[in-house]
């Protein structure tokens, strides 16, 4: 894994106001590469925005789950998901959503979106290196111990794992502890020689409790979590308007649920 700065952004969902302040952050720390983890759709009013933005900034961007369903349909997805990838698609017209087509450049760069993104010890997937788009890695998987599953994971990788998915971050240490960001408030020194698998948390719809964006860095051996407050009633606002969105879509960008 090269030594250069890395923020690791994922689960924008069609929130362009909370990627528009995430990116600033990201600037602001001065901050050159930025690879994002996927679900640039679903759940917001504005995924063009979002996928442009991401096309100027972003060094590399994968497949999210969300990003899959828009493009073929939305299998296992809940009533409120499945109704925010129908919405989507009429926001991004409809008449691209078959094949590629001139004029369509927003669906073309989703169409092209790899799998998985990685270098020599770092390999960034959507959900799982097990199964990309939609394996959840939770607290939960070592909250007894070790599980089969994590184990399993931990093994597919060589050195740093970041994923997203679960909009929850986390660290999953070497001896599988989850360590959440609140307890590393000054980061988190990667020992070398050892495997950490990284939750980089949700830009555009965190779920954690905290309403804020939120974002990885790997700054060497150190990794960072990054909050970053934003005009959550702008993007719930633009939720109402676009008329095809779950009330819900808006009400939980307030509480981060």
């Amino acid at each position: 894994m090269s030594a250069t700065r890395k923020a690791f952004i994922s689960d924008i969902h069609g929130n362009t106001p909370a990627l528009e302040a995430v990116l600033a952050d990201i600037d602001s720390r001065g901050i050159r590469e930025i690879w994002c983890g996927g679900d640039l759709v679903g759940y917001g009013p504005d995924p063009e925005g979002v996928i442009r933005l991401v096309v100027k900034h972003a060094r590399s961007c994968i497949m999210g789950n969300h990003d899959w369903a828009l493009l073929n349909d939305p299998i296992g997805f809940n009533p409120v998901a499945a109704e925010a990838i129908s919405c989507n698609r009429r926001i991004m017209g409809e008449h691209c959503y078959v094949g590629v087509k001139p004029g369509c450049s927003d669906w073309n760069f989703l169409r092209a979106l790899p799998d998985g993104a990685e270098e020599p010890g770092l390999l960034n997937v959507h959900a799982s290196p097990r199964d990309r788009l939609s394996e959840y890695v939770l607290a939960s998987d070592v909250a007894y111990g070790p599980s089969d599953k994590i184990v399993d994971i931990f093994s597919r990788f060589e050195r740093l794992c970041v994923v997203g998915h679960s909009h929850r971050p986390g660290v999953v240490t070497p001896d599988f502890q989850w360590v959440h960001p609140f307890e590393i408030p000054e980061g988190l020194v990667m020992q070398k020689g050892r495997k950490y698998l990284v939750n980089d948390g949700s830009v555009g719809q965190p779920r954690d409790g905290d309403n804020r964006a939120c974002y990885a860095e790997v700054d060497g051996e150190r990794l960072l979590f990054h909050r970053v407050a934003y005009d959550y009633r702008k993007t719930m606002e633009m939720i109402y308007k676009a008329g095809c969105l779950a009330p819900i879509c808006a009400e939980r960008l307030a509480v981060g649920r």
